[in-house]
């Protein structure tokens, strides 16, 4: 297996090598989606499921899909060629990349890590898998702030320029509307089953709410595909109605909310009562999964025109 990784971590490199070198964008793109599944792969090796499926999902996923739409909307692209300037400027992040690996290099072997006492305290945490008790328990709060990220990204997003002009596309095909008719369902079924399976297996809030945008993106094409290109598209106008808006901060708000109940409650912030956590926990991946759901369909989409 030695050489399995060997092969794994050099096709990495040539890949990442290439997805800045080339001077094409629509190369670039493709090679980005690459680069995340051969990171799936890393992480699968690394005996990390969890981050191999969310690397899939909305790693080379959806923000693959996300540069390829943007690709798609603009109108002149011409090669980018390398430059003296260019080339300085990659003095930073091979700085900063050598000294993570000196820092790595440098750290005791074997690492002391926090695994035996996760354990020790599983039958507290009101899940059964330890990963999930570590993002929904012990440390809740970097989980939390996670999903603010996601919300800075789309108001990045919208501060960079007007929103993709989907309505003047018009996509074409039978094959992804009856493509859909199948794996839509089969989308939202899959979801649903990797949110409830978080707390004993691999899987959760962020994987379930990469499916669930995913969904939300197909039957967006789709209706994109059935309508003319003045018509516009029900699905984008949903996710960005005010009322579904809402549900953006549901997970956020569930989050802190259930947080204060703790402190009040004499638990700490964001502590639970070990006879609730279980069911505590499930509410607030309920509420991310739609959050994340739709920030990631709404970054894709763009802002919805008013349907009538």
């Amino acid at each position: 297996m030695i050489l399995v990784d060997l092969i794994l971590a050099l096709a990495i490199i040539i890949v990442a090598v290439r997805c800045l070198a080339t001077p094409n964008l629509a190369e670039s793109v493709v090679l980005f989606i690459v680069f995340g599944l051969l990171l799936a792969l890393v992480w699968v090796r690394l005996q990390a499921p969890d981050a191999a499926l969310a690397e899939v999902a909305i790693g080379a996923g959806l923000a693959g899909a996300l540069l390829l739409a943007t690709l798609s909307q603009m109108h002149h692209t011409q090669d980018i060629k390398l430059t003296k300037t260019n080339l300085l400027s990659l003095v930073l992040p091979i700085g900063v990349g050598g000294l993570l690996a000196f820092s790595l290099m440098s750290l005791v072997q074997p690492a002391p890590g926090l695994s035996d006492l996760v354990m020790a305290n599983i039958t507290l945490s009101g899940v059964e898998h330890p990963v999930t008790a570590v993002l929904l328990n012990y440390r809740a709060w970097d989980t939390a702030l996670e999903l603010a990220v996601l919300m800075w990204a789309w108001a990045a997003q919208r501060a960079l320029g007007p929103s993709l002009a989907w309505h003047g596309v018009k996509l074409q095909g039978r094959v992804l509307i009856y493509f859909s008719r199948l794996v839509l369902p089969l989308l939202v079924l899959i979801a649903g089953y990797i949110l409830w399976q978080g707390a004993y297996l691999l899987g959760g809030a962020f994987q379930a709410g990469a499916l669930l945008a995913t969904a939300f993106i197909l039957a967006f094409l789709v209706q994109q595909a059935q309508l003319g290109q003045a018509s516009p598209v029900f699905v984008s106008w949903l996710i960005h109605h005010w009322a579904v808006k809402l549900l953006w901060l549901g997970g956020l708000l569930a989050f802190f909310g259930i947080g204060l109940a703790g402190l009040l409650l004499g638990y700490g912030f964001m502590g639970y009562d070990p006879a609730y956590a279980g069911a505590l926990i499930l509410a607030i991946e309920i509420a991310a999964t739609f959050s994340i759901a739709l920030i990631l369909a709404a970054l894709f989409t763009g802002e919805g025109r008013r349907y009538e």
